[in-house]
């Protein structure tokens, strides 16, 4: 089923304490320290996000090591920081640390570390937008973080080649999920449905996935989700085969292929909580002036707020300037701008 920009947009106005809500954001961020003056993140909200995310690198490194020696992966230790994220609310903090501070997975040695952390919170933010209750998304949770464990038994050779993989290769290379469910087979009795779950997250509703090519509602909308997902992370960061792709680029991607391959609630749920123009992206307004994504709206996903970096001129602003263009009419986006170009 196709899924039009338009289907995105929920019918009816927001209500008024909502929208107050929304015109207020900006600001807040930058006065409980999310933000810093040059839009990256810090302070006492962002604080506890940083630690929390260095826990979780943490933890990823304690996998991945179970992983690499054969051991069975102690998922009680996984459980208890999860659900620790969700029931302190840190999702949305997570979401806007990573968002403001980018390239912080560039700096973990293991990319499939950081990576795996990236499907982590993004996985529970679209959860959120899915109505999912606290269970759900402890269970949306450990299926992100854990569903790719078979990477590490692939040869560093193939999963950081520089170039396009051999027929052979790629064979090797799509055996991941088997691996991964071999890997969880092994766990405690209560969690080895992750098993069945990471069988899955690679399968695609018109049958075009691997490893069994199921079909529609064969395919558990959990695993739907992280798949999805798992395909934008891994687009707006630097592989060893190519460079990232710009957000909104790669959300423009994902319209334009989840025909028929994701559910339609899924895949709009996505774009409700990312939105057509992410956190931190840049953007062309209509008065050619450039400014960075530092709020969005989910009813109003084109209309997100914008701190304007750059005047008509193209001359960098002295003074900070935040616009909300969910409140303006004659003011809004023309486009997206990749930040390379910009400076």
């Amino acid at each position: 089923m196709m899924i039009r920009f338009s289907e995105i947009v929920r019918s009816g106005q927001r209500s008024d304490v909502k929208r107050k809500a929304d015109r207020k954001e900006a600001m807040r961020l930058r006065k409980t320290g999310i933000l810093s003056k040059d839009g990256g993140a810090k302070g006492g909200t962002s604080n506890e996000a940083r630690v929390t995310y260095e826990r979780l690198i943490d933890l990823a490194k304690r996998v991945e090591s179970w992983v690499r020696k054969n051991e069975t992966i102690d998922i009680p230790q996984i459980v208890t920081p999860l659900r620790s994220i969700i029931e302190k609310g840190l999702v949305g903090p997570l979401y806007t640390y990573l968002s403001f501070t980018g390239d912080v997975g560039s700096k973990v040695k293991v990319p499939l570390v950081a990576h795996f952390i990236d499907v982590t919170v993004l996985s529970l933010k679209v959860g959120i937008g899915m109505g999912y209750d606290d269970k759900r998304l402890l269970d949306l949770a450990m299926i992100a973080f854990l569903h790719d464990v078979g990477l590490y038994k692939i040869p560093e050779h193939i999963l950081n080649k520089n170039g396009k993989l051999t027929e052979q290769e790629l064979k090797v290379m799509q055996r991941h999920p088997e691996l991964s469910a071999d890997i969880l087979s092994k766990v405690d009795d209560r969690y080895r449905w992750l098993a069945d779950m990471a069988l899955q997250v690679y399968e695609r509703a018109d049958g075009s996935g691997y490893p069994k090519g199921l079909k529609g509602d064969e395919i558990h909308e959990y695993a739907s989700l992280v798949g999805l997902v798992g395909i934008y992370a891994a687009m707006i960061k630097d592989r060893p085969y190519r460079e990232r792709i710009e957000k909104n680029t790669a959300i423009r991607n994902i319209i334009a292929s989840s025909r028929g391959t994701f559910p339609a609630k899924v895949v709009r749920a996505f774009l409700n909580q990312i939105s057509f123009f992410p956190l931190n992206s840049y953007v062309k307004l209509n008065d050619r002036s450039v400014g960075r994504v530092i709020t969005t709206n989910p009813n109003l996903p084109l209309k997100p707020t914008v701190e304007i970096l750059y005047d008509s001129l193209g001359n960098r602003l002295a003074e900070e300037r935040i616009v909300d263009l969910s409140e303006q009419t004659l003011l809004y986006v023309t486009g997206s701008i990749d930040e390379k170009e910009i400076g």
